[in-house]
C-alpha cells in the first residue's frame, strides 16, 4: 500500500514538472520569435571595387508596417537590408546593428550568388556557409545574371502570402517542368570539391522582356529570356555551369531537362516534337521515365566512349492537326522521330558540357573511374581536364501511350 502511494506521489510530481517544463518552453518560444528577425534568403554580389556586399531578405512578420522604418528597403512580403562588408560574419553584424531584432539564419530557404562573384570564384563563402550552424545545408543555391541584390528585391509573391513558401513552391514546380535543377547547399558544396564530377546550380533572373522574345520551342531558354507578359519578376530557367568553384557557363530550360534525363533526377516534363508528317506542326507530348538511364564509360585509344540509355514514357496532349495517326506505320514513324528528336537535344546538352565548357555536371566521372586499377593512375587521367575529349553514344527508347490522340479507344 505505502508502495502503491510512493509510486502515485512520484508519479504526480513528474507529471507537474513536464507540464512546469512545456508551459516554459512555450512561453520562451513566443518570446524568442519576437525578438528574431528570420532571414529567408541570402545574396552575395561584388561591386566595381571588388568589396562583398551582403543581402539579407527577411520575412515580414503580422505586426510589420509597410514601411520599414530602420534603413532597409522592401519588397512585397519581406524585407531587404544590404551592406558593403569584409566577410559575410562581419556583414550579419553590420546589418543587426541598424535593426531591433537579433538576426536568425536558421529558417534561410536560398543562398543567391551574382554571376559576377560567381566567376571570380566561391569557395570561401561556401566554407563560411558550411560552417554556420545556423545556416541549413539544403539551402538552395542560385547563381543570378543580375545583382543578387536585385534579385531578391524582384521577389513578388503572387500566389503566396510567405516570402519563404514562394521559394518552396517555385522549386517544387520543377517536378513537372524540368527546366532547372534543385541543388542544394550541401550538394553544391560537395561537387566543387569533388575529383569525379563539377558541380551546377539553378540558373536565375530578372525577367524584363515583357513579350520581347521570339518564342522558341521546349524552354530553349536561360533565366530572363522567357517571353511572359510580367516585366521585373525573377524567374529560374536553365542550369549554372561550374569547373571547380568558378562559374564557366550556362544551360537552358530545355538541357536542363536532358541533365535530369541522364541523372535521374528527372520527374516529368512537357516536349513539343515537330510533327514528321506536317511542316511547322507540332506533337506535344508528357514526358515521363520508365526506368533509370544507364550509363558506362569505356576508353578507346585514350579517349573516353559515354554510353548512355534512356527510357521514357510519351503520353500524347496535342497536336497541330485535325488528322488522327491511328495506323502502325504512322505511330511508328512518329515514335521514332521523337526519338531521334530527344536523342539530338540529349547529345547536343552532352557536347555543349564537354567542348564548351569541358565541365562534367553529370557526374561521368564515377563510371570512368572503374577502368584504372589505382589511384595513381586515375588521378594521371585527370579527368576533369580532359572531359572535353569525350565521345557520346546515346540511345533512346521511347513508349508512347497515346489514347485518344492518335485515334486509339
Amino acid at each position: 500500500m505505502l508502495k502503491s502511494r510512493g509510486i502515485n506521489t512520484l508519479s504526480s510530481i513528474i507529471c507537474t514538472l513536464l507540464i512546469l517544463l512545456f508551459n516554459l518552453t512555450g512561453c520562451y518560444d513566443a518570446h524568442g520569435i519576437e525578438e528574431l528577425a528570420y532571414a529567408v534568403a541570402i545574396g552575395l554580389d561584388t561591386n566595381e571595387n571588388n568589396e562583398l556586399e551582403l543581402t539579407l531578405q527577411f520575412a515580414q512578420t503580422g505586426s510589420s508596417e509597410s514601411k520599414n522604418s530602420e534603413g532597409s528597403s522592401q519588397s512585397e512580403g519581406s524585407i531587404i537590408s544590404s551592406v558593403i562588408c569584409s566577410s559575410i560574419s562581419s556583414g550579419i553584424a553590420l546589418i543587426n546593428s541598424h535593426i531591433s531584432k537579433k538576426i536568425d539564419l536558421s529558417h534561410c530557404q536560398e543562398i543567391v550568388f551574382s554571376e559576377e562573384l560567381a566567376e571570380i570564384g566561391l569557395s570561401e563563402y561556401l566554407d563560411t556557409f558550411t560552417n554556420n550552424v545556423e545556416i541549413r545545408t539544403d539551402c538552395a543555391i542560385v547563381i543570378s545574371k543580375a545583382k543578387a541584390k536585385d534579385y531578391l528585391k524582384n521577389v513578388k509573391p503572387s500566389l503566396e502570402s510567405l516570402t519563404a513558401r514562394y521559394y518552396e513552391s517555385t522549386l517544387n514546380t520543377n517536378d513537372y517542368t524540368g527546366y532547372t535543377v534543385n541543388v542544394k547547399l550541401a550538394e553544391f558544396y560537395s561537387a566543387i570539391k569533388d575529383d569525379y564530377s563539377q558541380a551546377c546550380a539553378i540558373l536565375g533572373g530578372i525577367n524584363t522582356n515583357n513579350y520581347t522574345n521570339t518564342a522558341k520551342i521546349n524552354a530553349d531558354y536561360t533565366a530572363g529570356e522567357n517571353p511572359v507578359s510580367d516585366s521585373d519578376v525573377i524567374e529560374t530557367l536553365g542550369i549554372a555551369v561550374f569547373s571547380g568553384d568558378k562559374l564557366v557557363g550556362e544551360l537552358t530550360g530545355l538541357d536542363s531537362i536532358c541533365h535530369l534525363i541522364i541523372n535521374n533526377d528527372f520527374k516529368q516534363c512537357t516536349l513539343s516534337i515537330p510533327n514528321p508528317y506536317e511542316k511547322n506542326n507540332y506533337i506535344d507530348l508528357l514526358i515521363t521515365s520508365t526506368k533509370k538511364t544507364k550509363c558506362s564509360v569505356d576508353i578507346i585509344n585514350n579517349s573516353p566512349l559515354i554510353s548512355i540509355d534512356v527510357y521514357l514514357i510519351g503520353y500524347g496532349l496535342s497536336l497541330d492537326s485535325n488528322t488522327y495517326y491511328n495506323t502502325e506505320e504512322s505511330l511508328n514513324e512518329i515514335k521514332n522521330y521523337a526519338e531521334k528528336y530527344i536523342q539530338n537535344k540529349l547529345e547536343n546538352y552532352l557536347y555543349t558540357t564537354s567542348l564548351a565548357y569541358n565541365s562534367d555536371i553529370s557526374g561521368f566521372g564515377k563510371y570512368a573511374v572503374k577502368n584504372y586499377l589505382t589511384l595513381d593512375e586515375w588521378k594521371k587521367a585527370d579527368w576533369l581536364a580532359n572531359y572535353k575529349n569525350c565521345f557520346f553514344n546515346v540511345n533512346v527508347e521511347l513508349t508512347l501511350k497515346s489514347g485518344s490522340l492518335f485515334g486509339e479507344s
